[in-house]
C-alpha cells in the first residue's frame, strides 16, 4: 500500500462534469485512478490532467466489472468509489480521521440525490462507498452493483463525507431509466436469488417512469421477500409503494401499510409525513395534522433510512399550515406557514397560504409589508407568487408596484407586462414590450397575445388585427391568433367564422380573458367589462362553448363563495373550510 485514499472512477463522455467532480476530491485522494469505457469526448485529456492512473476497460454491459477493474488498480488502503457526476463535501483532516481511528471495514456514506434544480430538492440515502482495499470487497451485480460485506457489524455509518449527485435533467433521466429497465430485467433472469433486491430496482424505474402499477407490483414484491434486517431496502420499498398506492387512488391500502410500518420503524419521519399526506388526501385534516406533528418532532431519521429533505421540517410545516387553514385554526396555520418559511425561504408554497390567512385581518398593503419586513420577497420567486396573488384579488396595481421591488424591475417581462394592462395601463405595457423586440429577447407566445390585447383595450382594431396576422404566420400559434382576432372583430362591430378544430383553443382564450378582466381595475375598467361579455357572447355562439362559459361562471361563483367566507366568517373564528361534497 502507498498511500490512504484511493478514488476510483469510471467514466464515460463525462466532460461537462468531470473536472468539477475531480475539483471536489483532489485535496482528499492521495491516488486518483479513472477508468474510461468509450468517452469520444473530451473526458480522457481532461482526466490526464489531474492523473497519470487513466484506464481504458472495454465496456462489457456490466457496471461491476468496470468498477471492480478500477478497485484493481488502487494502491492505497481505503477506496473511494465515486461518479463524475457527484461531488464530495469534507474537510480531508475529518475524512483522515474516521478511517485511521476504526475498526470498521468499510462506512455507509450519506448520498444527496437532487430531485430539482433547487438546492433543497433532494433526497438523502446511504451508499457503501467507503472501504478498504481488500480482495474480498468488489462489486456484484451488472447494473446497481454494490459491495456485499457479509459481516454488517464491520460497516460503519457516517455523517461524512457528503456525496452530492448533481441533477439530471428530465430527458437525460427517462433516457437512463429505460436502460436500466433492459439490464435489470436480464440480470433477473441471471440472478434469480436476487430477485427481492432488483424487483426493488425496477420498481424505482418503473416509478420515475410514472407506471405506478408496475412500480407497485415490484415493490410490493420486495416489500414481502425483505426483512426487518434489510431495512434500507426495505423501508424504502414501504415509501415507495405508497406513493405508489397513493397515484393509483388505493388511498385506504396505502393508509394501513402507514400505519403498520410506523410500529416496525418508529423513527422513519418520512413515513409519518407520508402517512400525513395519505389522509390529507382523504380530506380527514384532523388525523392529518397529528401524522405531521409527529413528523416534525421525530426530527431527521436515522441514516439508515431513505430520507427526503425536509419531512421532518418545511415540508411537514407547510401541510401542517394547510390542514390548520381548512379547520378554521388560522392563527395555528400563519405559525406552521411561517415555520415552513424560516426553515426553508426558497419553498415558496407556504406563501400562498399564508396570504389567504392574513387576507382576512390585513389589507393587501399592508400584506405586502409584512411579506417584505420578514424578507419573503427577497427571492424573484417570491415576488413572482405574491404578484400573482395580488393580481387574483384584483390588485394589478399592486403586483405591478411588487414587481419593481426587484433590483432589474423585471421579474418576468410577461407578468408585469399583464400586470400593468390590466390596472389600465396599456402604453406602459406597450413599451415594456417594445423593449423586449429592441433587445432582441424572447418575444413569445404569451408576449404577442399581451400586445394584441393592449391594442384593443385601447380600441386600435387595426393593428390589433395587423397584429393577429403577423401571429397567424407561425404555426403553433395559429389556434391563438384566430382566437384573439374573433375577440378583435367583434368588438370592432364584426364577426368572424372559424373551423370546428380551432374551437377548444378559442374557447381556452376567451375564457383566460373573462378572468383576467375580472381582476383588471384603473380608469379603463369600462373596456374590460366590454370585453368579458364580448367573450362571453362569443362563446355563447355555440353548445360547446356555452357549456364552457357554464361551468367557468359554477366555478367562478364557488370561489367566490369562499373567497367571502375566508374574509368574513374566519375572521370571526366562525368557518371550518367544508370537504369536498359535504
Amino acid at each position: 500500500m502507498t498511500g490512504l485514499i484511493s478514488v476510483a472512477m469510471i467514466v464515460k463522455d463525462e466532460e461537462a462534469m468531470l473536472e468539477a467532480c475531480l475539483d471536489s476530491v483532489k485535496e482528499i485522494a492521495d491516488e486518483l485512478v479513472i477508468v474510461d469505457t468509450g468517452s469520444v469526448d473530451k473526458t480522457i485529456e481532461i482526466a490526464k490532467s489531474y492523473t497519470d492512473k487513466v484506464y481504458c476497460f472495454l465496456w462489457q454491459g456490466d457496471f461491476s466489472a468496470a468498477r471492480n477493474f478500477a478497485i484493481n488498480q488502487c494502491n492505497c488502503e481505503w477506496v473511494l468509489s465515486i461518479d463524475a457526476d457527484e461531488r464530495i463535501e469534507v474537510r480531508q483532516e475529518y475524512l483522515r480521521e474516521l478511517i485511521t481511528n476504526t475498526t470498521k471495514e468499510a462506512f455507509m456514506l450519506p448520498l444527496k440525490n437532487f430531485s430539482g434544480p433547487g438546492d433543497s430538492d433532494f433526497n438523502i440515502i446511504s451508499v457503501l462507498r467507503l472501504f478498504r482495499n481488500l480482495p474480498q470487497y468488489r462489486y456484484i451485480g451488472k447494473i446497481h452493483e454494490q459491495i456485499r460485506i457479509a459481516n454488517q457489524e464491520a460497516v460503519g455509518f457516517s455523517d461524512y463525507p457528503v456525496i452530492s449527485h448533481s441533477y439530471i435533467e428530465p430527458r437525460r433521466r427517462q433516457e437512463k431509466r429505460w436502460r436500466n429497465l433492459h439490464m435489470l430485467t436480464a440480470q433477473l433472469q441471471d440472478e434469480p436469488q436476487n430477485e427481492a433486491y432488483i424487483k426493488y430496482y425496477l420498481g424505482c424505474e418503473w416509478l420515475g417512469l410514472g407506471r405506478y402499477q408496475q412500480a407497485a407490483e415490484c415493490f410490493r414484491w420486495a416489500y414481502e421477500q425483505l426483512d426487518k434486517n434489510h431495512i434500507f431496502f426495505r423501508s424504502s420499498a414501504v415509501r415507495n409503494l405508497v406513493a405508489c398506492l397513493r397515484f393509483l387512488g388505493k388511498l385506504k391500502e396505502a393508509l394501513a401499510i402507514c400505519m403498520r410500518e410506523t410500529a416496525v420503524y418508529p423513527e422513519y419521519t418520512d413515513l409519518f409525513f407520508d402517512g400525513g399526506v395519505v389522509l390529507e388526501q382523504m380530506n380527514e385534516y384532523e388525523a392529518a395534522r397529528r401524522w405531521f406533528e409527529a413528523a416534525v418532532s421525530l426530527k431527521t431519521p436515522p441514516t439508515v433510512y431513505w430520507h427526503c429533505n425536509g419531512t421532518e421540517t418545511f415540508l411537514a410545516q407547510y401541510h401542517l399550515g394547510h390542514c390548520c387553514q381548512i379547520l378554521g385554526r388560522s392563527k395555528e396555520a400563519e405559525q406552521w406557514y411561517e415555520q415552513a418559511l424560516a426553515a426553508n425561504p426558497k419553498f415558496i408554497y407556504p406563501l400562498y397560504g399564508l396570504y389567504m390567512v392574513l387576507i382576512t385581518k390585513k389589507s393587501c398593503e399592508e400584506i405586502i409589508d409584512y411579506f417584505l419586513h420578514r424578507g419573503y420577497l427577497a427571492g424573484e420567486e417570491g415576488m413572482q407568487a405574491l404578484g400573482a396573488l395580488l393580481f387574483t384579488s384584483g390588485r394589478p396595481d399592486l403586483a405591478v408596484n411588487v414587481c419593481n421591488q426587484q433590483a432589474n424591475a423585471r421579474i418576468y417581462s410577461g407578468d408585469l407586462i399583464k400586470y400593468y394592462l390590466y390596472s389600465s395601463d396599456a402604453k406602459q405595457a406597450l413599451a415594456i414590450i417594445d423593449e423586449l423586440q429592441t433587445g432582441q429577447e424572447l418575444y413569445d407566445m404569451v408576449v404577442r397575445k399581451l400586445e394584441i390585447l393592449c391594442y384593443t383595450f385601447l380600441h386600435d382594431f387595426d393593428t390589433a388585427k395587423a397584429k393577429c396576422l403577423a401571429m397567424w404566420h407561425y404555426q403553433t400559434m395559429r389556434a391563438d391568433a384566430l382566437a384573439l382576432l374573433t375577440l378583435v372583430k367583434r368588438l370592432a362591430g364584426q364577426r368572424l367564422n372559424f373551423s370546428e378544430k380551432y374551437q377548444p383553443v378559442l374557447i381556452e382564450n376567451l375564457l383566460e380573458i373573462i378572468a383576467d378582466c375580472a381582476h383588471a381595475c384603473g380608469e379603463f375598467s369600462g373596456i374590460f367589462t366590454q370585453a368579458a361579455k364580448c367573450c362571453a357572447e362569443i362563446l355563447s355562439d355555440s353548445e360547446l362553448g356555452s357549456r364552457a362559459l357554464l361551468n367557468f361562471w359554477q366555478g367562478e361563483r364557488k370561489g367566490i363563495e369562499m373567497l367571502l367566507d375566508v374574509r368574513y366568517k374566519s375572521a370571526r373564528g366562525l368557518y371550518v373550510w367544508k370537504k369536498d361534497g359535504c
